[in-house]
């Protein structure tokens, strides 16, 4: 949904009115307007060049960020405490890097979309998954470049939908809808109606689904779950609830960043899960597809955006 500009009146409204009115004409005019001419920018140069440039940048600025950059040393020493002081803070130094890469990168996004930058691994898999019958749902990651699974998966003939967050700001959205505009009737925003049209794109459409299992919602990172108590909300619970009514197969599905704008996609094999609906069959499959996800991140953790937002210890 489109914010609503709030009205000059605001100004003498209460406190959260006249926040709002500073957010959206003051700081949302100036973020997004620089926003929009670093945009710009980027687009004029190379792949290869503007992938170059946001690595630096991300490392540049990423560090000094002292919040993140403590969570996010606190979160890799817990994941993988196989790697000592030193590789430890390489790791986190390149994901800052993949992260800046990544941010640079949607500038040049139509470029890399079905070119021979982006490869594909596990053709295999998809091919079984179609050989089912059943619709499929892929089980999609923010690894690498994320902005990659999707469409590659279009491009290989899954005819998904896919759900994403429309960015609040209104400058940094008309650039995401000028990028994504290609691939505009298959994207969806969350929403009350979005868990309907997903189930009616699986079980009368003979749609795919591609939903991202490692969202930031609602301050949190959902999963994976890291020894957490498992959770029935959140993306990853939702594929299991379509999967279950809709009779689909799941696939696991993630990007890797192979060199400077360069990337391959992973299709790792089908999830059949069921067949029973209820609660305790949900809670399997939740528990089922959070094992495989959490090793594939754990095993390419430099490379996930939520490294430095996961909060282990909740309470």
């Amino acid at each position: 949904m489109v914010e609503a500009p709030p009205p000059l009146s605001a100004v003498w409204g209460g406190a959260d009115a006249r926040a709002a009115w500073r957010r959206y004409w003051l700081r949302d005019t100036i973020s997004g307007l620089s926003d929009t001419a670093l945009h710009c920018a980027l687009r004029a140069l190379p792949v290869g060049s503007c992938s170059v440039l946001g690595w630096w940048l991300g490392q540049r600025f990423g560090t000094r960020h002292r919040t993140w950059q403590t969570r996010a040393l606190h979160n890799l020493r817990r994941l993988r405490p196989d790697l000592d002081d030193a590789a430890a803070a390489r790791a986190i130094r390149r994901m800052w890097g993949h992260i800046g890469s990544t941010m640079a990168e949607f500038s040049v996004l139509p470029r890399i979309w079905g070119s021979d930058r982006v490869a594909v691994e596990g053709l295999g898999h998809l091919e079984a998954a179609r050989a089912t019958g059943r619709p499929r749902i892929a089980a999609a990651l923010h690894l690498g470049n994320w902005e990659i699974v999707g469409p590659t998966l279009l491009a290989l003939g899954e005819n998904g939908l896919d759900v994403y967050q429309p960015p609040r700001n209104r400058f940094e959205r008309r650039i995401a809808d000028r990028v994504r505009r290609r691939f505009a009737d298959h994207l969806l925003p969350p929403g009350r109606d979005t868990a309907r049209r997903l189930y009616r794109a699986l079980a009368e459409e003979k749609r795919g689904v591609v939903l991202y299992v490692d969202e930031f919602q609602d301050r949190r990172v959902h999963a994976p779950f890291f020894g957490r108590p498992l959770r029935l909300d959140g993306n990853l619970a939702r594929v299991v609830r379509l999967a279950l009514m809709a009779d689909a197969v799941v696939i696991p599905a993630y990007c890797l960043r192979e060199g400077h704008g360069r990337f391959c996609v992973h299709i790792l094999p089908p999830v059949r899960l069921g067949p029973r609906t209820d609660r305790s069959a949900i809670a399997q499959g939740v528990a089922q597809l959070d094992s495989i996800i959490a090793a594939v991140v754990r095993r390419h953790i430099e490379q996930w955006f939520m490294l430095h937002d996961l909060v282990l210890d909740e309470t």
